[in-house]
């Protein structure tokens, strides 16, 4: 005697077996290392939306999500300021279970009032006495933009890119800086515009977190820190 099976017990068994699929991809891209996250977001990109997840973000309402390393930070008019020099770290980018390897830092608002210029530290590892990492910066002794490789606290020379700017005031209005991570491939943006690209043949920071650091004496305010993949 044969049993007839029902149309919807048959779409039901089907839709089982498209979960149970699913399931076990899912479980195959996570051992893989693929974020299903950042795959959406790649996909929505194309379609045109911008900014669908954050990794981190800082509105600067209080000072618990950041890190001073070093210098005096503070908040002002619901914005974090350095006006002697110093490096902090955002809590959230440095935690163990959020070191991406792929993602871009933004600093909004960020307004240069005086002194020699600011950067944002990216993949960055921080042991103690310096951080290991990279920092894509606007340095006026390149008299523009530079992307350097950082060991033990120290800037290593010859920078891994530099590209100078004529003509731009940087002082007493904000600018939106940015630096895009993939790969060994690092590309700076000043207010949307890409303005540098730097490679490091050796890929040794492969991961890490974010910061910000200024240089001895400059005044800067930024209105918020950003991370999204």
């Amino acid at each position: 005697m044969r049993i007839k099976k029902h149309a919807g017990q048959a779409i039901i068994e089907y839709g089982l077996i498209v979960v149970l699929v699913a399931i076990l991809l899912i479980i195959v891209l996570q051992i893989m290392g693929v974020s299903l996250q950042s795959i959406f977001c790649r996909v929505a990109g194309g379609l045109g939306v911008k900014n669908c997840a954050t990794l981190c973000q800082d509105d600067f309402n209080d000072l618990a999500s950041e890190k001073v390393r070093n210098g005096t930070w503070t908040l002002t008019n619901g914005q974090l300021c350095n006006f002697n020099g110093g490096i902090v770290y955002n809590k959230c980018s440095m935690a163990s279970n959020m070191t991406a390897t792929d993602y871009t830092v933004t600093l909004q608002g960020a307004m240069l009032s005086a002194g020699n210029g600011y950067g944002i530290f990216f993949r960055t590892t921080d042991p103690g006495p310096g951080a290991n990492g990279y920092a894509f910066q606007y340095d006026p002794g390149f008299r523009g933009f530079v992307i350097r490789k950082w060991v033990n606290g120290s800037e290593i020379n010859p920078p891994l890119a530099f590209q100078q700017v004529t003509g731009f005031d940087w002082y007493g209005r904000p600018h939106d800086l940015s630096v895009k991570v993939v790969g060994n491939t690092f590309t700076g943006f000043l207010d949307g515009q890409p303005v540098i690209t730097g490679t490091d043949p050796d890929n040794s920071y492969p991961s890490g977190g974010a910061g910000i650091r200024t240089w001895y004496s400059s005044n800067l305010c930024v209105d918020q820190f950003r991370i999204t993949p």
